[in-house]
């Protein structure tokens, strides 16, 4: 009896980051985590709250201290690309009230469509980017998938000046003929939708 393969998964990358700047990820209002370095790493990125808490930040910040979740992953994100940390990224922080200042040679993890776990996962945290168990992988794997969704629908719908100019190809490629039938549908089905 042959045993079917083992699909391997690709590994899943974590970030410890300490309170309150998950939380602040989370609700949307830090779009980037500043880091001292930089990764070649994009995709799926577990967000991990660690041990430690600024409560007085936190506080300052508009958020309860008491409620926010230590040594769990809290979230998954898109870090869609590092770049340097720049004058912009500070001023949308800090008018987002999610920390802000800024410092030069620093870097910008953007961070895009953060989803909350519903029940956080406890669990240690590690310095640097980092690997997750197979366990945790297997308890966020709904999660990133709807992640994975999310960002493909993101890149498949075009701006309205990408599908002009695809309308535009499309329509060169076509004879004068065919040209004039497409416009006359397309006048048609305004004038009826209306």
């Amino acid at each position: 009896m042959k045993k079917s393969p083992k699909t391997k998964t690709s590994p899943i990358k974590a970030l410890t980051i300490r309170q309150p700047f998950p939380e602040l990820i989370l609700r949307r209002r830090k779009h980037v985590e500043i880091r001292s370095w930089r990764t070649h790493y994009s995709g799926p990125l577990l967000i991990h709250s660690g041990m430690s808490m600024d409560a007085e930040f936190a506080r300052e910040l508009g958020l309860n201290s008491e409620k926010l979740t230590t040594s769990a992953f809290v979230g998954v994100a898109e870090l869609s690309c590092v770049r340097p940390y720049t004058r912009e990224d500070a001023r949308l922080l800090k008018k987002r009230r999610a920390g802000g200042g800024w410092y030069p040679n620093l870097f910008s993890w953007v961070l895009e469509k953060p989803l909350r776990f519903p029940t956080p996962i406890k669990a240690k945290g590690q310095l640097g980017l980092f690997n997750v168990s197979a366990s945790v992988r297997k308890r966020v794997a709904l999660y990133v998938r709807e992640l994975q969704k999310r960002s493909q629908k993101a890149k498949s719908s075009r701006t309205p000046k990408e599908r002009s100019e695809a309308v535009k190809k499309a329509s060169a490629r076509r004879t004068a003929e065919k040209r004039s039938k497409a416009a006359r549908k397309a006048w048609v089905t305004r004038r009826l939708s209306l």
